[in-house]
Parts: structure tokens; sequence; C-alpha cells
């Protein structure tokens, strides 16, 4: 049985990861590439889990997991990155 990703699939990179196999995912334009060590001004490290999304644009990074996606079709998707809190902004 062959799973189809129907154009304007939205979610959180998250719910997308849960919904669907890396594999299939991997397929279908968005790799995982690596942990990235961050660093922000308050200076306490955390490692982040990047993940590479085909755009038309090109490969894009995606950083954390409630980014938005929605598959175009073709294997590229539109990545909208998430929006700052208040207290994520007190930090800068």
């Amino acid at each position: 049985m062959a799973i189809e990703l129907k154009t304007g699939t939205r979610g959180t990179r998250s719910e997308l990861l849960y919904t669907f196999t890396k594999d299939f995912l991997d397929e279908n334009g968005i790799k995982s590439a690596g942990l990235v060590h961050m660093r922000p001004k308050n200076d306490i490290g955390y490692n982040a889990v990047c993940y590479a999304v085909k755009t038309k644009y090109g490969f894009m990074c995606s950083l954390d997991s409630h980014d938005i996606l929605t598959y175009m079709g073709d294997g590229i998707w539109d990545l909208r990155i998430k929006e700052k809190s208040d207290d994520e902004k007190s930090f800068e």
C-alpha cells in the first residue's frame, strides 16, 4: 500500500516526523542534517536537530520542531520559521 503525500499537507516539523517515517520524508524533501550546537546570547548552549528542507529556493534549514511546513508537490515544501515568543525575545 503506497502512502500519498497530498499537496497542501501542513503541520509542524514534529507533527510530520510523528506521522511519517524518516525514510518517507527523506524521499519527499525533508532530510535530517544532524545536530547543531546553538549558543544564544544568554550563553547557555544546547544542541538542536537540523533538518534540510527542499523549498522552491533550494534547501533551507529547520532548527525548531515548531516550524510550519506545507507540502507544495514534487518534493517541494514551504517552510515558515516559528515566531519567537515574548519570553524568547527577552533573552536576546
